[in-house]
């Protein structure tokens, strides 16, 4: 009798502690809203093979116990995000991003940087002494319709109009408070003085080629497709004129494809602190109702096949001196007139 209570006793304690470790089930709609989330980043994100997919499934289960909504699950996908070292990617919920902020980046000590992006600059143009134009293009959002990357470009390239661009015998091209938004409009918007031609691309984990981006007559094209119609208000004779980049290490995302579309450029230099480094390019996917995963499933290179993997480094490294108030005071646009008055051009 004694024997037969003992292995009673044992076997209730047993499946008592296999009850404790047992996930409990989650609502149906919260885990096909987890099982989706997650079959969409072992397909599509850049760092997909790095992980152990069944042991990570397991683990962002036991981690999502207890939610019975999707609200409550929300807090495993910074997790999850940084399982796949995607500082980069976001998930969006009812207006809500929910991301992974990676510490191990160092702290940007930029102060002049930071205090004039605090201040959420806008765009601006103007000509500087000895007929150098200048343009501020700080980051554009301009949400996902063709209708609204076709309004941004058109105030850029309206706002260059203003000057005449064919006065200018040179330009400066300020990144420093440009992080990122919509790649299109920008670069668009810019089209009167870069140029037409192939700027860039994407590639795969495996660096094999993506969709490409281009200017033709002035408009964003991403392989075939036209993204931006722009009409042709103050024809530009000539966009082979000297440019300068000046970059700051608040350049992001769509601001650093801006900066790498001008890498391989003739008589083009860039000045200042290396980018950001966030040099991959986000897909979005639907989950459900108004809910997105934005994925960072390829990396970027430019004209000449160049891949980046990390932040652009300027080719004149210049660290502090900005003063965006006073551009006569500013180190970076100094350095960046002095290159360009050596340069050889013709009106």
């Amino acid at each position: 009798m004694k024997h037969i209570l003992l292995v009673t006793l044992c076997a209730a304690a047993t499946s008592g502690a296999r009850a404790q470790t047992t996930p409990a089930p989650l609502p149906d709609s919260v885990q096909a809203f987890l099982d989706k989330s997650l079959t969409l980043l072992e397909t599509h994100s850049l760092e997909r093979n790095a992980v152990n997919w069944p042991q990570l499934r397991q683990t962002v289960q036991q981690k999502a116990q207890g939610a019975q909504s999707v609200r409550e699950l929300l807090p495993v996908f910074p997790y999850v995000f940084e399982q796949l070292k995607d500082d980069h990617g976001w998930l969006t919920y009812k207006g809500k991003t929910y991301k992974w902020h990676n510490t191990a980046r160092p702290t940007y000590a930029n102060a002049a940087v930071k205090a004039a992006l605090a201040r959420k600059p806008g765009l601006v143009i103007r000509m500087l002494p000895g007929r150098i134009g200048y343009v501020q293009l700080p980051g554009i959002n301009a949400g996902g319709s063709l209708e609204a990357m076709q309004a941004a470009a058109l105030v850029v390239q309206d706002s260059l109009c203003r000057i005449n661009p064919d006065q200018a015998r040179a330009w400066i091209i300020d990144l420093r408070l440009n992080d990122g938004g919509a790649m299109a409009p920008m670069l668009a918007g810019l089209a009167p003085l870069i140029g037409d031609g192939h700027l860039g691309g994407f590639v795969d984990k495996d660096g094999k080629p993506d969709q490409q981006w281009y200017l033709r007559q002035g408009n964003f094209y991403m392989d075939s497709m036209q993204v931006t119609t722009l009409p042709n208000r103050c024809p530009v004779r000539r966009t082979d004129k000297p440019v300068a980049v000046l970059l700051s290490g608040m350049t992001a995302s769509s601001g650093e494809i801006v900066a790498i579309s001008l890498r391989g450029r003739p008589t083009t230099r860039s000045f200042g602190e290396p980018t950001y480094g966030a040099t991959t390019a986000n897909e979005s996917y639907r989950i459900s109702g108004s809910s997105y995963l934005t994925i960072a499933g390829l990396q970027e290179t430019d004209r000449n096949r160049v891949i980046y993997k990390t932040s652009l480094t300027p080719d004149v490294p210049i660290s502090g001196g900005d003063n965006f108030t006073d551009l006569s005071q500013d180190a970076k646009v100094a350095a960046a007139l002095k290159w360009l008055k050596k340069q050889k051009t013709r009106s």
